[in-house]
């Protein structure tokens, strides 16, 4: 039996992706729809307050600088702990098709979550240094990650992620 080549007729399986490592660009735009979601989510909320309190007491809700920094990382916090705990993924996760994992496959525990959760601001620390192992180490496991014994990965749900056609064709025949 012979095998079939590759044609524009009849292209090559494509290569799955998913439970691979996550990279810095996908695991960088998932952080960054997540700030979006955070910030937009705290605006409309206190701009609703503020809207209600107007309305029904004639007064505003005027939180110092510290006070209202105090309260957005709360936010934050619970955001990123919840989503987490429950679902393994936060919403931009799920949009780029990430999921958090201990580093041995399974779930994340819920004392994993919040020790990830706690984790992260250090990894922002000292410009960024914590966040450096993404780029550079071979399972881009940043310093929250590696505090929580969690790894990122593609997941797709209940379907696998591939490389676009010409790419897997491209790797299939240099046997990359």
């Amino acid at each position: 039996m012979t095998a079939v080549q590759p044609t524009p007729l009849a292209p090559a399986a494509r290569l799955a992706v998913t439970g691979h490592y996550a990279g810095p660009v996908s695991r960088t735009l998932a952080i960054a729809l997540d700030a979006a979601i955070v910030m937009a989510a705290y605006t409309l909320v206190y701009a609703g307050v503020n809207l209600l309190l107007d309305a029904f007491f004639d007064t505003s809700l005027d939180l110092s600088g510290v006070v209202n920094a105090v309260v957005l990382s709360g936010w934050a916090f619970l955001y990123f702990f919840v989503s987490l705990a429950i679902a393994g993924r936060t919403i931009g996760n799920s949009v780029v098709g990430l999921r958090v994992l201990r580093a041995d496959g399974s779930a994340v525990p819920v004392r994993a979550a919040l020790v990830r959760t706690l984790a992260y601001p250090f990894s922002l620390l000292f410009f960024g240094a914590g966040l450096v192992p993404i780029v550079l180490a071979a399972r881009h496991r940043a310093f929250h990650d590696r505090v929580a014994g969690t790894v990122v990965v593609y997941d797709w749900g209940g379907r696998d992620a591939q490389l676009p056609g010409p790419l897997s064709n491209f790797l299939a025949r240099t046997g990359g």
